[in-house]
């Protein structure tokens, strides 16, 4: 399903498609570049370049796109660094009808992080001009810190005394943090707690009860920091005035995409954050929410295979002992 707008928009899907990259005109390896994760892995470059271009084709159903509901659809690509506030506009060239082909420029000193790269289909709508019409079913990524074209990423970890530090000591006795107002989410760990990190940081070659214990603990970890990460991104969204979500970019977007369709698998995720800031913005006790975002933090945590294997485990543990 797609969102209501006052005026005709595209029922079909438009394509956004990275044919090649250039860095300084020279080609990037196809091997730094994933289509089915729709990321350019630029890690690599350091900050040893001056211009990277990167062409991309745009496709639209021709049937569709030469309908009368619109006069002079056009196509353009959008670059954004929400690092930098930057945001351009690239005007793509119509080779057919719903197809278009172009270029996008990123400058050096003009980009950190990462750019997220869109395309918009704009059209005259009933004597209205430059009417938003279509958009990329999937954004790009243009990743400056990946090594591989991939969206997944670690959320980084760091062991604090939490004791010694100024934004940790008001929680000195919990065993984790998330810090998820930075640029990127960071999981603090608490080595104040005696054992936690021995446990944590067990060897391979560990016993089994201590492999239990710090499966079922990242396990738990991981669920919570899902829960967090997901609160944050949402309290980052928003809905404009005509009820288009406004979608939060980021790790905080990576988050919401990832997560929305196990909170609401019946409907289409803008239509889902929209629904989701409404709930917010309207004050709602938020147990329905809740307990479609425990399902979710459960299942990308893996919490339901680490239970099983653990009650697996210890009941043949048990099991042993008893024969013995």
């Amino acid at each position: 399903m797609k969102n209501v707008f006052p005026y005709p928009i595209l029922a079909g899907d438009v394509a956004l498609l990275v044919e090649k990259v250039w860095v300084d005109n020279i080609p990037l390896s196809l091997s730094l570049v994933s289509d089915d994760e729709s990321v350019i892995a630029l890690h690599s470059l350091k900050r040893d370049w001056n211009e990277i271009r990167v062409n991309v084709v745009v496709t639209a159903d021709a049937e569709e796109i030469s309908s009368d509901e619109w006069v002079n659809p056009s196509c353009v690509a959008v670059l954004r660094n929400r690092k930098t506030n930057v945001r351009l506009t690239f005007p793509l060239h119509e080779e057919e009808a719903g197809v278009w082909r172009g270029e996008i420029e990123l400058r050096q000193g003009e980009h950190l992080g990462r750019c997220e790269i869109d395309a918009w289909v704009v059209a005259e709508v009933r004597g209205v001009g430059s009417r938003l019409i279509g958009r990329a079913v999937r954004r790009w990524s243009a990743d400056f810190e990946a090594r591989q074209p991939t969206r997944q990423r670690s959320i980084k970890m760091i062991w604090k005394d939490f004791a010694d530090h100024p934004f940790l000591k008001e929680f000195r006795d919990d065993p984790w943090m998330l810090d998820a107002e930075v640029g990127e989410p960071v999981l603090y760990l608490n080595s104040s707690i005696e054992g936690f990190r021995a446990v944590l940081d067990a060897p391979s070659n560990s016993s089994a009860e201590r492999k239990l214990v710090r499966e079922v603990m990242a396990t738990q970890i991981a669920s919570e920091a899902w829960t967090a990460m997901f609160n944050t991104a949402l309290y980052a969204s928003s809905v404009d005035a005509s009820g288009t979500p406004q979608w939060p970019g980021g790790w905080q977007e990576e988050v919401l995409r990832k997560m929305l369709p196990d909170l609401f698998p019946e409907i289409a995720p803008d239509e889902a954050l929209a629904e989701l800031v409404a709930r917010r913005e309207g004050g709602e006790s938020g147990s329905d929410l809740h307990a479609r975002l425990m399902h979710s933090a459960t299942l990308n945590s893996k919490k339901q295979k680490t239970v099983a294997d653990t009650v697996r485990t210890l009941t043949r543990m048990a099991n042993g002992r008893g024969q013995g």
